[in-house]
């Protein structure tokens, strides 16, 4: 469950960084998606991707003297339950569609497996690489993976796309219908080239 070293990713995968931009940045029509992430993640980030097309951008942090530049699409909170409270006033409010949380570390230990996360979007890397930032496992008895993408690989690293989703009470615990989990990105649903889902595997 490594995620980087020394405040770095250690790896690069052009398609992982599509597919990451896809989800955070297509929104439903008239509203827009939030990133949120925490104020060293942000200065990981270089200058020229900061800003992703069509999102508000929530940077956590409690330095008073932070040196993000907040605008229109920039601001800084203080958590996550007081962006969260923020979100559900007006004007967010009604302006958001979904909220992506990415990082870095201690942030996403914070809201993985918590109740208000609907789905939990990995990237599973199929390599021994030294990290020193680490994320919670998924909780199974919580989540499960609803599909996982076919291998792909970019610099000699073999990677998948694996999206999980909360599981509902039900009397059939196998049943994972589609409508369920409408709240997913539309690419989980398409089937595009280089994202060709295997949804039968008894993996899953």
């Amino acid at each position: 469950m490594g995620i980087r070293k020394n405040g770095k990713l250690l790896w690069k995968l052009p398609s992982d960084l599509k597919f990451f931009k896809e989800i955070t940045c297509t929104s439903a029509p008239t509203k827009k998606n939030v990133v949120i992430m925490g104020r060293k993640t942000w200065d990981s980030i270089p200058l020229q991707y900061q800003l992703l097309s069509g999102c508000l951008i929530v940077v956590l942090t409690r330095s008073p003297t932070c040196n993000v530049v907040t605008s229109e699409n920039i601001i800084t909170c203080g958590s996550i339950p007081s962006t969260l409270e923020l979100l559900a006033s007006s004007p967010y409010s009604s302006e958001i569609d979904k909220v992506f949380v990415i990082g870095g570390g201690q942030i996403l230990r914070e809201v993985m497996n918590g109740p208000g996360c609907e789905a939990i979007h990995m990237t599973e890397i199929d390599a021994n690489i030294d990290c020193d930032t680490f994320i919670s496992r998924v909780d199974l008895s919580l989540f499960r993976p609803w599909c996982s993408s076919l291998p792909v690989t970019e610099n000699d690293i073999s990677y998948r796309f694996v999206p999980n989703v909360r599981v509902c009470s039900s009397s059939d615990s196998n049943k994972l219908k589609l409508e369920n989990f409408a709240f997913l990105p539309k690419i989980i649903f398409d089937k595009h080239e280089e994202f060709m889902y295997d949804v039968s595997s008894p993996k899953y």
